[in-house]
């Protein structure tokens, strides 16, 4: 049966992995929905650089807080039509998580993947390419909570895992959520 899993939590918190995992436990498809930011870019024939990212996501948020989620709702429609579990990569806002669940007619779980701000710094600094240091961390956690209200979409979660083990264990409670959302692996 189709649904949505959106995956929402702090950066370092295992989403990524998480998506990873079920994309291949379900056969689902990830639908990113910082592609809004990429194709918006694109629109503009403006370069992709971090820059220009920000200040377009910013943008298009400013203007409609559901904006990443609405722009890509013709990709989890179209996942959804062909029979596909659809992966949100990730629901940042109550605005975006309010779009899905007023978007589709199935099922809609959002997944709260969290960890220790201590775990996620950890993880962060040894990130290749995209490392942090705890400070940036600090910084970008207060700005998802004060200006996306993250911690709202926390509160709207259908589940939660804790990622703090190995990856064996956290393999098993994805397996244990998607028992519980009664969404069958492939």
């Amino acid at each position: 049966m189709s649904c949505v899993v959106g995956v929402c939590g702090f950066t370092g918190a295992g989403k990524s992995t998480a998506l990873e995992i079920l994309q291949r436990t379900t056969r689902g498809q990830c639908i990113y929905l910082g592609q809004a930011i990429f194709d918006e870019l694109d629109r503009r024939g403006v370069e992709r650089t971090p820059e220009n990212q920000s200040q377009v996501r910013m943008e298009l948020r400013e203007a409609d807080g559901a904006a990443l989620a609405r722009m890509n709702l013709h990709r989890i429609e179209n996942c959804l039509e062909s029979g596909k579990i659809a992966l949100v990569d990730a629901v940042m806002s109550p605005a975006e998580y309010d779009c899905l669940k007023g978007s589709v007619t199935c099922p809609v779980h959002l997944l709260h993947v969290d960890a220790s701000f201590e775990i996620r710094t950890a993880r962060l600094k040894r990130r290749t390419g995209r490392s942090m240091t705890p400070q940036q961390v600090e910084k970008r956690d207060r700005m998802e909570v004060e200006s996306l209200q993250i911690d709202r979409v926390f509160q709207s979660k259908t589940d939660r895992i804790l990622n703090e083990d190995s990856i064996e264990q956290f393999t098993q409670s994805l397996a244990c959520f998607l028992d519980r959302a009664g969404i069958r692996s492939s």
